[in-house]
C-alpha cells in the first residue's frame, strides 16, 4: 500500500523542523559551554570549594570498591600475571578509603623482596619522581627563589671545575632538565659527572664513565 502524499509531506516537514530546532539549540548552547570551559579550573580548597567529605561506609563507594576488587581478582587470575605483585590504595585527604595488596603467585627468588606484599612494601616508581621534582621546581620558580633559565652549575659547583667530558654543563638549564632535553646520559653518577660525554661525542665513554 502506497502512503498518502500528504502524510509523507507531513513527516518530511516534521523532520526538517526537528533538525532546524536542534541545530538552533546547539548553536545557542555552544557559546555557553565554551564560556564554562574557558572559566574552568582547579581551585585550592577553601570555603567556596571544600574538599569532598568521603565516608568509608558510603554505599556508593563500597559498590565501586567491590567492582574494582572484582576486576583486580579477575586480572590476577590470568596466568600471564602470575609473577605480578601490586598495591592499590585509594585515599581521601584524611584517610585510606580502600586498599588491596597482592603477592605474586610465582616469585623471583633471585631478587630480594618481602615475603608478603602489604602496606609497607616499597616500590621503585622510576620516572614518576620527575613529576614531583618538576612540580617542586615550578613552585620555587613561582616563589622567586630561582629561575628556570639558571644554569645547573649555579647549584652544583663541582660542574664549574675543569671537565674531562664533553657535556657543556654551563649551557644546561633547569628548564632543559625539567623538559627532559638536557642530553645528560642515563644514570650518570655524581662522582663521574665531570667525565661524562654527550651522545654526539663518545657514546662508549659516556656510558662507561657514568656507570662505573
Amino acid at each position: 500500500m502506497t502512503p498518502r502524499p500528504f502524510i509523507v509531506q507531513d513527516v518530511a516537514r516534521w523532520v526538517h523542523r526537528l533538525y532546524r530546532d536542534t541545530t538552533a539549540m546547539i548553536l545557542f548552547l555552544l557559546p555557553l559551554v565554551w564560556l564554562h570551559l574557558v572559566d574552568a579550573g582547579c581551585y585550592e580548597p577553601n570555603v567556596a570549594h571544600p574538599l569532598p567529605d568521603y565516608v568509608t561506609g558510603d554505599l556508593e563507594l563500597q559498590v565501586a570498591f567491590m567492582a574494582i576488587n572484582n576486576a583486580l581478582s579477575t586480572a590476577v587470575a590470568a596466568e600471564e600475571f602470575a609473577n605480578t605483585s601490586f598495591s592499590v590504595d585509594i585515599t581521601s585527604s584524611k584517610q585510606t578509603l580502600w586498599s588491596r595488596h597482592h603477592t605474586a603467585l610465582q616469585r623471583n627468588e633471585s631478587r630480594p623482596d618481602i615475603p608478603k606484599v602489604n602496606g609497607d612494601a616499597l616500590y621503585r616508581i622510576a620516572s614518576i619522581t620527575k613529576t614531583f621534582t618538576v612540580l617542586g621546581l615550578l613552585y620555587q620558580h613561582a616563589a622567586g627563589n630561582l629561575s628556570l633559565d639558571d644554569s645547573i652549575d649555579t647549584y652544583i659547583e663541582e660542574l664549574q671545575d675543569e671537565q674531562e667530558g664533553t657535556i657543556p654543563w654551563k649551557d644546561i638549564t633547569l628548564r632543559s632538565l625539567a623538559s627532559q632535553l638536557s642530553g645528560i646520559p642515563r644514570d650518570c653518577k655524581p662522582r663521574h659527572l665531570n667525565r661524562c660525554h654527550t651522545l654526539q661525542g663518545k657514546v662508549t665513554d659516556s656510558f662507561s664513565s657514568c656507570s662505573e
